[in-house]
């Protein structure tokens, strides 16, 4: 007996439930729910039950004793891939014909502003006719959302050097922010709310992010820690060997890929008799098991202008 060929708009209820509880960002609910009306009627629209940003929090160090206050903006990356037949000119850019990376921020008035995706403090304006189209239509693309990123400002406005990591968890909706150091905590709610410390070791901190519901830490030396919400710090990696081949301190920063927590450390350009050296990654991935940081095979060498 032959399949049965089941037409798209016509699909199971219970199937496109099943799909639609696997949607995790607004992105790919809009474009599930786009599909047609039995689609639409099967996935209800995306629930925002997390804070709408900016929000600001305050910090106070030991020293000086004085309280300031911050402010986190959210912004989504996103990956937009226009049709094949979107672009007849043989001639057209690549960057026409494989899409655009962006960077968006709402506005606290819901106006969005386009961002440098690589980085936060400089906001696009204009784009060349030639290379951007000037209306988009969001329904002649296909949307990717690749991440979202967080961004702390002091109050005249000025990028924070300070790292951010936000949980949106409804078990544990919570900031953990790495300053001077140190590593602080503060509940994520609509009230403004005073970060406290958690550790109160020596250890200095360089990085934090949010992975699986829990805030993994890095300190200078590489050693590696995962906060509960309990706030119970349990070591996870041991130092990393220095690198004796260079006598200049690397920045280290958490990424996770793929399910996979992955530590990278950047040694940054310097001059020397008048030449720029190139700026120098190493790449590690943790061994949860064995507790240490696992260098990837080779390092990645780039040049910055």
């Amino acid at each position: 007996m032959a399949d049965r060929v089941v037409p798209w708009n016509n699909l199971p209820t219970d199937l496109l439930e099943a799909v639609g509880k696997r949607l995790k960002t607004k992105t790919d609910v809009s474009r599930f729910r786009a599909i047609c009306r039995s689609w639409r009627s099967s996935v209800p629209p995306f629930d925002q039950k997390q804070p709408r940003f900016p929000i600001r929090i305050m910090m106070k160090f030991p020293f000086p004793v004085n309280c300031f206050f911050l402010t986190i903006t959210e912004d989504t990356v996103y990956h937009l891939v226009p049709p094949p037949n979107i672009n007849s000119d043989d001639s057209a850019s690549t960057s026409s014909t494989r899409g655009w990376v962006v960077r968006l921020r709402e506005g606290e008035s819901g106006e969005p502003s386009m961002l440098h995706p690589l980085s936060s403090s400089f906001h696009i304006k204009r784009l060349p006719k030639s290379v951007f189209p000037k209306l988009l239509n969001l329904l002649e693309f296909r949307v990717f959302e690749l991440a979202k990123t967080y961004t702390m400002y002091h109050s005249d406005h000025s990028v924070s050097s300070y790292r951010v990591a936000i949980s949106l968890s409804p078990d544990w909706p919570a900031i953990m922010v790495v300053a001077a150091g140190k590593l602080y905590h503060c509940k994520l709610g609509p009230d403004i709310e005073m970060c406290t410390m958690v550790d109160i070791t020596s250890e200095v901190f360089e990085d934090v992010i949010c992975f699986e519901g829990k805030f993994y830490a890095v300190c200078h030396n590489g050693t590696a820690v995962v906060v509960d919400p309990s706030l119970e710090m349990t070591l996870i990696a041991s130092p990393i060997s220095p690198d004796h081949g260079s006598s200049v301190h690397c920045i280290k920063n958490l990424v996770q890929s793929l399910g996979e927590i992955i530590l990278v450390e950047r040694y940054p350009s310097r001059m020397n008799q008048r030449r720029l050296f190139p700026v120098k990654f190493r790449v590690y991935k943790l061994n949860a098991v064995e507790r240490k940081w696992v260098e990837m095979e080779g390092y990645i060498i780039a040049s910055v202008s």
